[in-house]
């Protein structure tokens, strides 16, 4: 039999091997998740932060004139054919796009405002004016293997003889992308 010395000293023994069992090591697992969904992005413009925002994807600037002019005034988008494009991934194959009428439009025609005297325009997908974007019409547009698509936008007021009254005239329109 163990003497009070002898079984104090195993009981300390013991201890030691709980305290040294507890210092076991522990390993887990980290799920790490990204979702790709079949879309697309639309910019503007080659810039980031303000100048790529999507609430303004560009201006149609007819420029200044006269109270009169003799020839339409064509224009292209910011002045650029790819400042307006559109990048897909592999599983988007195509997309469609629409504009609006705009804020003073007819339902028939889009039409500049000073607040008073409203001037007709156009909107074109080409510089020769044979591919109308007619108010809420969808367009077709095929994303190839690239997947960067540019979305042309060509103005044009038409010649006017009769003179106009000074001032800014302007207008906004919605663009919706869909695919």
């Amino acid at each position: 039999m163990a003497g009070p010395a002898q079984l104090s000293a195993l009981l300390a023994a013991c201890g030691l091997l709980v305290s040294g069992a507890q210092a076991a090591m522990v390993s887990g697992q980290i799920q790490a998740r990204l979702v790709i969904m079949a879309s697309c992005q639309v910019s503007s413009g080659v810039g980031t932060g303000e100048e790529n925002r999507l609430d303004d994807l560009g201006t149609l600037n007819f420029g200044s004139k006269g109270p009169t002019w003799d020839t339409p005034v064509e224009v292209l988008l910011d002045g650029s054919e790819s400042n307006l494009r559109v990048t897909c991934n592999p599983a988007v194959r195509g997309f469609t796009v629409s504009i609006d009428g705009g804020n003073h439009g007819n339902g028939v025609d889009r039409r500049l405002s000073n607040g008073r005297q409203m001037i007709p325009y156009r909107l074109y997908l080409d510089a020769a004016g044979s591919n109308s974007y007619s108010i809420g019409q969808q367009h077709n547009f095929v994303v190839a293997s690239g997947g960067h698509v540019p979305i042309p936008v060509y103005g044009m007021v038409m010649a006017n003889p009769v003179a106009l009254p000074a001032g800014v005239y302007r207008d906004t329109l919605r663009v919706t992308l869909d695919w």
